[in-house]
Order: structure tokens, then C-alpha cells, then sequence
């Protein structure tokens, strides 16, 4: 009997040490997300449990948020406007790096703002697909609320009240992962990472599509900017890294 109980426990053991496995795989090596921090004087990086969204000051008391958070209460998120002496409909949008759950879930708390994502992530958004990554593939597709009111193409240049956001289409993670560009700061989403020593790194394999096609994409990215657009580099699920410079090393690599 005490044999058979030692086999259970091993047998519950194991998804537990695969949960640890993948927590290090993902995690290990990254700088930490600099929960509050203000970038270039329209920018503040907010924590949300294990991933960030990011506050963008469009003038005139309207914000856009660059993702919106893991939390369906988006408790965090609600915090940072009130903080601001703001609420939910001061939202005027929301860009979407991708359609991951940890980065869409308080999109349905702001039923004002515009949310937006590149054309090819809106079934993953909306519930209606589910993404094709190795460990969520076998996920059934969930509604969290999400409606996307502006499917987006690659080049494109919005103008959310004060602010300029230039969209770039960098498939890999997703097949419609998204970067933006506002007044020198470079939202990247989860499609690289900011690492400890100060370098950019690809997505995550156990949560991305097609890691070659990533690399490729990051590359691509750097042929397209100039070296004095870029002044930061700000990632989901890391910390910042200041300028063009580890994009370019990574792409010369």
C-alpha cells in the first residue's frame, strides 16, 4: 500500500516539476518589470502579476493603454487611473500587442475605448481561435469579452489625441504580434524580452508560434527604424532597455 502511495504522489509530482520546469524556462535570465516607472514623460510601465501594461498620456485627460492587463476585475489598471484622477471611460484606447489572455482581460472594462489589434489576432482576442503555441494549442478558445473595434495593418499611423503611434506587424509569437512605435519609445509586446545583462532576446518557445519566423520578424523590425527614433524598448514580461542599440545587436547577431 505504501508503495502505491509513493507512485501516486510521484504521478502528482510531475506536472508540478513541469509547471517549475516552464516557470524557469520562461522567466530565468529576464531583468524585472519595472512596476511605475515613467519613460520619455508620457509613459508609465504598470505590473500586473507577471506581465505589464502600459499607460500612455494622450492629452486632455485621455489615456491609451498598451495592452490591458491579466486580471478580468483589472484591479491594478482601474488603481493606476484613479491614481491619475481618472476612470474607465478616459480610456480613449486600447492597442493589443497580441491576443493572449494575460494581455487582453480588462479590455471589456472600457466599453468607450477603441480596442485594437493587428487583423491577423482578432479571432485569438476574441475567443474564437485559440493560438497554435506549443503548450496552447490544446486550449479550448475562451470569450473574455473582448470586441475588437479596429482590425490594424502593418504601417499604419494612428492619431490617438496627442499621441502618434506608428504599427508594425511582427509575426512569430503570434501570427499577428504587433509592435508600436510612439515618440521614441518601442512597445514590443511578448515577441522579445529584456534580459539581466542588458540584451533583447526572442520570444518565449513553450508560448509562441514559430520562433524562426520571430527572429526573422525582430531582424526585419530593425531594418525599418532609424537609430534616433528608438529611445526605449519595453517589453511585457521584463524590464526596459534604453535605446536602439540592443535591437540592432541582436539583429547583427
Amino acid at each position: 500500500m505504501k508503495r502505491v502511495l509513493k507512485i501516486a504522489g510521484l504521478l502528482l509530482l510531475i506536472p508540478v516539476l513541469g509547471v517549475v520546469a516552464l516557470a524557469v524556462m520562461m522567466f530565468a535570465g529576464n531583468s524585472e518589470i519595472p512596476d511605475g516607472r515613467e519613460l520619455e514623460g508620457f509613459v508609465r510601465v504598470v505590473k500586473d502579476g507577471y506581465v505589464s501594461f502600459d499607460v500612455l498620456d494622450a492629452g486632455n485627460g485621455a489615456v491609451v493603454l498598451i495592452d490591458s492587463g491579466t486580471d478580468p476585475e483589472g484591479k491594478v489598471v482601474l488603481a493606476e487611473l484613479k491614481r491619475r484622477g481618472l476612470g474607465p471611460d478616459a480610456v480613449k484606447a486600447i492597442l493589443l500587442t497580441h491576443g493572449h489572455a494575460d494581455h487582453i482581460s480588462g479590455c471589456h472594462l472600457f466599453p468607450k475605448a477603441e480596442v485594437m489589434v493587428l487583423e491577423a489576432d482578432v479571432p485569438i482576442a476574441e475567443g474564437k481561435e485559440r493560438s497554435d503555441a506549443p503548450v496552447l494549442r490544446f486550449l479550448a478558445p475562451t470569450d473574455r469579452q473582448v470586441r475588437v473595434t479596429r482590425a490594424l495593418k502593418d504601417g499604419e499611423t494612428l492619431q490617438l489625441g496627442d499621441l502618434s503611434v506608428r504599427v508594425f506587424s511582427i509575426p512569430g509569437h503570434t501570427q499577428g504580434s504587433a509592435a508600436y512605435l510612439v515618440n521614441g519609445v518601442l512597445f514590443l509586446g511578448d515577441s522579445a524580452d529584456g534580459t539581466k545583462d542588458g540584451k533583447l532576446v526572442t520570444a518565449k518557445w513553450p508560448v509562441s508560434e514559430n520562433l524562426d519566423q520571430n527572429r526573422a520578424s525582430l531582424k526585419a523590425l530593425a531594418a525599418r527604424l532609424k537609430p534616433e527614433e528608438v529611445k526605449q524598448l519595453v517589453f511585457s514580461h521584463t524590464g526596459v532597455l534604453s535605446g536602439y542599440a540592443p535591437l540592432r545587436d541582436f539583429a547583427a547577431n
